[in-house]
């Protein structure tokens, strides 16, 4: 890979004003193919070596080249994948270098916030690319969706993916298909796990661009430059180890700061404890997802639960930004433009 250094250029987007980026047109990434170069990257936290080099295996076996900058696995900074200089640094010679073509995070956990505002977001306006992840990538996400609008995926990361080939799990092969053997695809159902349904809060059918991801990192860019804005869009919201008391406030949150006004439809995703077991969690989860239900059908819009999608073995990949249509009386989401441009 070609390194353009560490100096990074301050973003004349990051000048203009909200409304202008409002006003641009949602841009699809260009398609993967065999023989293009990915990114692996680390803009989060700490990411497994051995992980790494499966979720890399995989891409290769698929006909990649990858590229994983050496001094990955030595940065370290506190509970972080190096200082804020270098994780931003690495995302930003990614986004930069036109022979990359896909940048897919290792790792969610936390510290996407801290770099918001280093990103190059011009560059990847000028050259779209395809951009992966979900948890705390959530917040680089909605970043790109308020300042670039370029389309990126919520899909598994190095832990979760081990191959894209034969045999791959519901997981891997809606990674697979979502961003490589059907991403061009003009019209596409989002597919159910076997023997799973979504439930219906509210009925109803509503279209427009899907948005969201995990619901404090949504939280946690309100009253940024990098807010969400869902108005007019189907709100997709998912999170992990947040007690019953902390999802009410986040919520609440929302819809102080407006953010679901308007809404055109909600999809909730899974609500989960993974830091506990037993009676507890499952008492923790159900009062999540109550939570969760008593905010949505306020909203009076078509909404749908159980959806699978978030810190879940079932985890299957969204592509945020793209045109949907939400049909919560038959429980379906489908993705009704390409999520990446045909080459």
């Amino acid at each position: 890979m070609r390194l353009l250094g560490a100096a990074l250029i301050p973003l004349a987007i990051a000048a203009s004003s909200a409304c202008a980026t409002e006003q641009l047109p949602w841009l699809a990434p260009p398609a993967l193919s065999p023989g293009d170069t990915v990114a692996l990257v680390a803009p989060c936290g700490i990411c497994e070596e051995d992980d790494a080099r499966r979720f890399a295996d995989s891409f290769t076996a698929a006909g990649f080249r990858v590229v994983i900058e050496p001094e990955i696995h030595d940065r370290r900074h506190r509970y972080l994948a190096g200082t804020d200089d270098e994780r931003a640094a690495e995302i930003d010679r990614a986004i930069r270098d036109p022979e990359i073509r896909g940048i897919f995070v290792l790792r969610g956990g936390f510290g996407l916030t801290r770099i918001l505002d280093r990103i190059d977001y011009d560059a990847l306006r000028h050259d779209p690319k395809v951009i992966a992840g979900y948890s705390d990538v959530t917040a680089l996400h909605v970043a790109v969706g308020s300042r670039a609008r370029v389309i990126t995926f919520h899909a598994p990361m190095a832990s979760s993916v081990k191959a894209v080939g034969d045999d791959p799990s519901f997981a891997e092969r809606s990674f697979r298909d979502t961003l490589l053997t059907q991403a061009a695809a003009p019209r596409r159902m989002i597919p159910m796990p076997e023997g799973q349904r979504v439930t219906t809060v509210t009925g109803g059918t509503c279209t427009g661009r899907l948005v969201g991801g995990n619901l404090s990192l949504i939280a946690a860019t309100i009253g940024t430059p990098y807010a969400i804005d869902a108005k007019g869009c189907v709100l997709f919201l998912e999170d992990v180890n947040e007690r019953p008391y902390r999802v009410d406030r986040l919520l609440s949150q929302l819809r102080l700061a407006g953010v679901l006004d308007g809404v055109a439809g909600v999809v909730i995703g899974r609500f989960t404890c993974d830091d506990y077991e037993g009676d507890k969690k499952e008492a923790d989860e159900r009062e999540q997802r109550e939570v969760v239900l008593e905010y949505c059908r306020a909203l009076g819009c078509p909404v749908v639960a159980d959806f699978p999608c978030g810190h879940v073995r079932d985890n299957v990949t969204l592509p945020l930004g793209a045109l949907v249509t939400l049909d919560a009386d038959a429980g379906t989401l489908e993705v009704i433009e390409p999520s990446c441009a045909a080459r």
